[in-house]
């Protein structure tokens, strides 16, 4: 009976493994072709509709990302967590949740209005939140959706309806940009895409499992106490980057803003293989804390262990080949933002860890704890932005690598707290084998960019990372199976895609 029990929990380990690696692949090659896409019709936009109607859509979206905090109440960290492990309540979560999203969003938007009017912004301004936070309250029950697919560990719905609303949102922006439409004409057409989408998605949801929707009273109360502290958390993450803004915007200069929201942005797009991990990590990891704690513990090991020999090509990358992203944007106008995206080279690591932790320290429960740890980005952000700012404007004359370094401060203390709150028994042996051969693979791939820094990086960068990938080949962490392993996953995924 023992044997037959080891056997059947090593089954179970290897499925959950499986499933984390499959939904991890699909939201992987979904922001794959989708983030170029955002990137393209962004810029298409700008040039389209003009600097200062592109500057109400920034500034709509700014108020409206505030009030979707309201509108989901941090439903995206209970809902997949509670439909984990007990799939009947999928029905009622979800009616649920929509049902408090849209009478949340009819309080939440006049209250909105009435600040932008008191502010003094004119009707361009009301058009553009108006129509911009009725997107918002859309994509949450779109979001909503997704998330209670997510509780069924099925990421490939998800990652479908991403993509297909990113392609829909072209095909329907772009013609209309080049028909002569303006800014409402865009908001229109994304309003309409994200219709589209909800209509799809609310038709697949009885073949994934999930029941008849219904409003319930303590579904309600459990989603409003669950998601109380990712309200918080959520806060403390919008707010820091308006804290950044804000000391920039006063105590530097308009050019060195935007050399620094360039860096931000590319930093942004080098993060959705991360993101992909923890859209598929989170309800594996809630589902097993009940159920299973040494699959637990197994999974994220696993998990830290893929993003510890992911994160170091693509950060040392940014901080060697700063120059290659930056020239995306125009190297003539926005060159001194490779100094920021070098310092947030060493941010985009630790995220890349902060990631798997802070998911692994959720699923345990600890919300609250792990609130209290995001606010003190907030504190830091507060603290050094005044100090920092002003210095490197005067020395350097680019007050962005201020907010820059406190960033990486910030992060510092967020990895240790998360290593503090993390169940005891995830850094095992093994583990901090791979932390440490990925590390010296690292400064494999860092010396054999030194020594081939005088021809271009278009060269030097390929042989780099073949360099960093030798050297944990020799090292035994990685090995034909792995290849294989990865080689089969991606021709399972591409045969049934025929």
């Amino acid at each position: 009976m023992s044997a037959k029990s080891a056997v059947e929990a090593t089954a179970k380990q290897s499925a959950s493994g499986h499933q984390v690696v499959r939904n991890t692949l699909y939201l992987t090659l979904s922001q794959a072709v989708t983030v170029p896409l955002a990137v393209l019709v962004n810029a298409f936009t700008a040039r389209y509709i003009g600097a200062e109607s592109f500057g109400y859509v920034y500034l709509a979206a700014t108020f409206a990302s505030f009030g979707y905090l309201a509108v989901s109440w941090g439903h995206e960290g209970v809902l997949p967590a509670m439909v984990a492990p007990d799939h009947s309540l999928a029905g009622p979560l979800l009616g649920s949740s929509l049902a408090w999203r849209a009478a949340v969003g009819l309080v939440t938007y006049p209250l909105m209005a009435a600040v932008c009017h008191l502010l003094g912004h004119g009707s361009e301004l009301q058009w553009a939140l108006g129509l911009t936070f009725l997107g918002s309250v859309l994509t949450s029950f779109v979001a909503a959706c997704k998330d209670a697919i997510r509780g069924f560990e099925r990421a490939d719905i998800p990652a479908y309806v991403h993509v297909g609303q990113q392609v829909l949102w072209a095909c329907l922006v772009m013609p209309a940009l080049l028909l002569g439409g303006r800014m409402r004409t865009v908001l229109i057409a994304a309003n309409v895409t994200t219709v589209i989408v909800l209509v799809w998605i609310l038709s697949t949801l009885r073949s994934v499992g999930v029941g008849r929707l219904s409003i319930d009273r303590s579904a309600l109360k459990s989603l409003f106490n669950g998601g109380t502290p990712f309200v918080f958390m959520g806060l403390a993450m919008s707010l820091q980057p308006l804290i950044d803004a804000a000391c920039l915007a006063r105590m530097s200069t308009v050019e060195a803003v935007g050399w620094y929201a360039v860096a931000r942005k590319l930093i942004g797009l080098l993060l959705f293989p991360a993101s992909a991990l923890i859209g598929a990590l989170y309800p594996t990891l809630c589902r097993l804390w009940g159920d299973d704690r040494e699959g637990f513990l197994r999974v994220t090991r696993g998990s830290i262990h893929s993003v510890a020999l992911i994160v170091m090509p693509i950060a040392l990358g940014c901080f060697l080949y700063p120059d290659l992203g930056v020239a995306i944007f125009s190297k003539k106008v926005y060159g001194p933002a490779a100094d920021d995206l070098r310092i947030l080279s060493v941010f985009l690591l630790l995220v890349y860890f902060t990631m798997p932790i802070g998911t692994c320290v959720l699923a345990a429960g600890r919300q609250r704890a792990w609130s209290v740890v995001q606010s003190l980005c907030v504190v830091v952000s507060i603290v050094l932005d005044p100090l920092l700012t002003p210095w490197f404007q005067r020395r350097y004359a680019n007050g962005g690598l201020g907010p820059s370094v406190a960033s990486v401060v910030s992060e510092l203390i967020v990895v240790g707290c998360g290593l503090w709150f993390m169940p005891p028994g995830v850094f095992d042996v093994r583990l901090r084998r791979t932390l440490l051969l990925a590390a010296v693979s690292g400064l494999a791939m860092a010396s054999v960019a030194w020594l081939l820094r005088s021809i271009t990086p278009f060269v030097a960068g390929p042989i780099a990372l073949v360099a960093y990938g030798a050297a944990l080949w020799m090292t035994g962490e990685i090995d034909r199976s792995h290849v294989a392993a990865a080689i089969g996953v991606v021709t399972r995924k591409l045969s049934r895609a025929r």
